[in-house]
């Protein structure tokens, strides 16, 4: 009789609990970068659309590319309703395992990148950059953040990084990208990104009558 129940309760659970799927493998989130320091999910919603249950457990950047109203739930939790604000950019440990789900409540798109950091850990000391055109938002063991608004005119100039920098637009623009004595003319939409390679400095200039916005990762 007792080993009936336990079977039964087992059975009963594995209705309810739903599979721990990472992150990485739930088909919303689209793994579009990959190297030894990141792992850059894209993840689009559209109007009422929602994601399956998936567990986040590597500290990451959220990087939020659009106004929505969305809810979320973690699981064996009631759901919870809440505003992506484009522009936030928010760093989480992830000192504890989250399964959760999201689902767009909203007749806009949902987008936000979600940005993990994979380096087993941190490779060298790298300090804080100081540039007039750069707001620090945190300062973490495996990357320093930044927000980068230019003016027209402004040239953003960078150093190399022993562990390289990830830059990601926040909005649509058109930019002149300098990497070593190259130039490259770029069109960049929300999320679109480039990867600068360790030991490689690089320079910004926008080439619109407006600012641009962007998000600068320095890794460690």
């Amino acid at each position: 009789m007792l080993k009936y129940l336990l079977t039964k309760l087992i059975f009963i659970s594995w209705l309810v609990l739903p599979a721990q799927v990472h992150v990485r493998d739930e088909p919303r989130h689209h793994n579009v970068f990959e190297n030894e320091f990141v792992r850059i999910l894209d993840v689009h919603l559209g109007p009422k659309d929602t994601t399956g249950f998936h567990l986040h457990n590597t500290p990451s950047v959220f990087i939020v590319l659009s106004n929505c109203k969305v809810s979320s739930q973690l699981a064996g939790e009631q759901p919870q309703q809440g505003a992506n604000v484009s522009g936030n950019i928010s760093y989480d440990p992830m000192k504890t395992d989250r399964l959760h789900r999201v689902w767009n409540e909203d007749t806009a798109w949902f987008h936000v990148m979600d940005v993990e950091l994979i380096s087993a850990k941190q490779k060298s000391t790298i300090h804080v950059v100081q540039h007039p055109l750069l707001k620090l938002l945190f300062n973490e063991q495996r990357v320093n953040g930044y927000d980068a608004e230019l003016k027209p005119g402004d040239h953003l100039q960078l150093p190399p990084s022993a562990s390289g920098y990830l830059v990601v637009s926040k909005e649509t623009t058109s930019i002149d990208l300098r990497i070593n004595k190259t130039i490259q003319q770029r069109f960049m939409k929300p999320g679109h990104f480039v990867w600068i390679e360790p030991g490689i400095g690089f320079a910004i200039r926008t080439r619109e009558t407006r600012p641009a916005g962007f998000v600068i990762l320095q890794m460690k």
